[in-house]
């Protein structure tokens, strides 16, 4: 959590408890915070200007004049919340699974669905892009895994890249990121 987020404020960052360790930085210090958040370092030096010895250990430090954002993906990600219907062949087995796409990019997608995928094994996705057009059994590589304990209808979290991208699913994709940067350049006039 940040708070006073205007230049020269005070910057609140509590700091999560892990295996009963605790922080102990002293007043008019320096103090390095580095982070990644959807894939974007942030990183930034400042001094602290107060350190609370609290239970829930508060330290404030003084909001960074500079900071340092490295993109650390190669393409960029967009927000969706589209239905997906995917299939996986293991062998003998076959499984199919409902799901929503999380977020879209050129080099792959993340869904959260109710079934558990298995790693480095492909999938085909299916899904109709608000933008128009279609990916109809795309290919896809499930790249990352993981257990989403805080949702009960969508438990499992996968990204996927995309391979051997059909010329159709490519101008899908196209023209959603497009729509989707020109939109957020629009906003941020």
């Amino acid at each position: 959590m940040c708070q006073g987020v205007d230049e020269g404020a005070i910057c609140d960052h509590r700091f999560a408890q892990g295996g009963g360790g605790s922080y102990r930085v002293a007043p008019q210090t320096g103090v390095q915070i580095h982070f990644i958040k959807d894939g974007l370092f942030v990183n930034f030096k400042s001094s602290t200007s107060v350190a609370l010895a609290q239970p829930n250990g508060i330290l404030i430090i003084e909001y960074p004049r500079t900071f340092d954002l490295h993109n650390l993906r190669k393409f960029e990600r967009f927000k969706t919340n589209i239905p997906v219907t995917f299939f996986c062949e293991e062998g003998d087995k076959k499984f199919e699974d409902l799901g929503i796409l999380r977020d879209l990019s050129s080099g792959g997608a993340l869904i959260s669905h109710t079934k558990e995928a298995t790693k480095q094994k492909p999938l085909y996705l299916s899904l109709e892009l608000p933008t128009g057009g279609s990916i109809k059994l795309q290919k896809a590589e499930v790249q990352n895994l993981r257990k989403n304990p805080k949702s009960e209808s969508s438990p499992y979290v996968t990204g996927v890249k995309w391979k051997d991208l059909l010329p159709e699913t490519q101008e899908g994709i196209s023209r959603f990121v497009t729509q989707r940067s020109k939109e957020r350049r629009e906003n941020h006039r």
